[in-house]
């Protein structure tokens, strides 16, 4: 198979099965067929600009065949299939490694769209406007946000507003210009019957080689567009790794404290006003979240009682230090000692001793329970 035959076979892997997937693009088949896709493509640059030296440094547009043209495009498409690049799920479990993971393969695929922005403009197929951007970057493979378009100095900065939004009208508008430029050689190459576009035998090479120019000019104006959503979602996951709380830190700390009731018991009192998130979106104190339904069925297949949740010796303590011990013993017979003299109590003494031995002549031992005597 030919460089070019590789290079038509990769590419319509990627526009049918990795541009506008079915699949989640965190699912493992996809990452698979992107990864390997990555790989083929990689090879096929290797060869391209190593084995054959379709390209150098000291050469102009017009030194390039027509043939070699549509592999100038191979880094715009390294580059946006490197941006689709993450972990998935079953590779990485921690939300915040599986971020910095992506945040890295999104940075490495502006540098490579950069390089074919670069290229095209060492070839001067880039439009004037475009050059000048590259030109004002601070550095050429690591744009930001705001080199991309002029930015407002603040929010009630209009007319920084509307310059911005004038940019992207005309970024727009020469977009669209190119696309139907492209079109319309499209269309005159198939109507003079030129089936094959890649063949020796091409009747119209200047009307082809216009054909390869203008697509690569269509895919600089797409790279902008790339290159901006790319740097919003960097942005984005950057965002979500500063306010993420350290994992190890909270491993650490929980390690030093107690392990949570199992019965479900809360921390102390004193405790519940405090916050559980910090500022910075750190857990202050542990939690854990019970749904009713897990609780219903713990009390229908448990023992229909909870276990002691203190031992009795606190338990005492605790009521005693409450006021709810019964007391009694000792310091009540003292307090109720016999006092001879005291004739009030001398004459209670004697009614009771009246009433029980009336009591007890009235009621016989045994006359009680006579039912069942024989």
């Amino acid at each position: 198979m030919s460089a070019s035959e590789r290079y038509t076979a990769i590419l319509k892997i990627y526009t049918e099965e990795l541009e506008h997937p079915t699949l989640r693009q965190d699912s493992e088949e996809y990452q698979t067929l992107l990864t390997s896709t990555i790989q083929d493509l990689l090879s096929l640059k290797t060869i391209v600009y190593g084995k054959l030296a379709l390209f150098s440094n000291n050469e102009t547009l017009d030194d390039i065949s027509t043939n070699s043209l549509k592999f100038l495009s191979i880094d715009y498409y390294l580059g946006t299939m490197c941006s689709k690049k993450q972990a998935t799920a079953k590779q990485v479990g921690d939300p915040s490694s599986k971020n910095r993971m992506k945040v890295k393969f999104l940075e490495k695929s502006v540098q490579i769209i950069m390089q074919f922005l670069t290229m095209l403009q060492d070839y001067e197929i880039l439009d004037t406007m475009l050059a000048r951007k590259i030109d004002s970057f601070a550095d050429a493979f690591k744009p930001k946000l705001e080199e991309l378009y002029f930015q407002p100095s603040n929010s009630t900065d209009l007319s920084g507003a509307e310059m911005k939004r004038q940019q992207k009208i005309e970024m727009f508008q020469q977009t669209k210009m190119i696309n139907n430029k492209l079109k319309e050689l499209e269309s005159r190459l198939k109507n003079k019957g030129d089936e094959d576009m890649d063949g020796q035998d091409n009747k119209d090479d200047e009307l082809l080689r216009s054909l390869y120019v203008q697509k690569l000019k269509s895919l600089s104006y797409q790279s902008f567009n790339e290159i901006e959503q790319i740097l919003y979602e960097s942005e984005l996951l950057n965002n979500f790794l500063q306010r993420a709380p350290n994992m190890e830190e909270l491993d650490g700390n929980n390690a030093t404290k107690d392990q949570p009731d199992s019965t479900g018991f809360t921390d102390k009192l004193e405790t519940l006003n405090k916050p559980l998130l910090s500022k910075t979106g750190k857990i202050l104190r542990n939690f854990t979240l019970i749904d009713q339904k897990t609780q219903l069925q713990n009390k229908v297949r448990g023992y229909g009682q909870y276990g002691p949740t203190m031992s009795v010796e606190e338990f005492l303590e605790k009521e005693w230090e409450e006021g709810r011990v019964l007391q009694g013993g000792e310091n009540d017979t003292a307090e109720h000692k016999e006092d001879e003299d005291n004739e009030r109590w001398q004459d209670e003494q004697t009614y009771k001793a009246r009433e029980w031995d009336e009591f007890t002549e009235a009621n016989p031992r045994g006359s009680g329970n006579t039912i069942n005597r024989g």
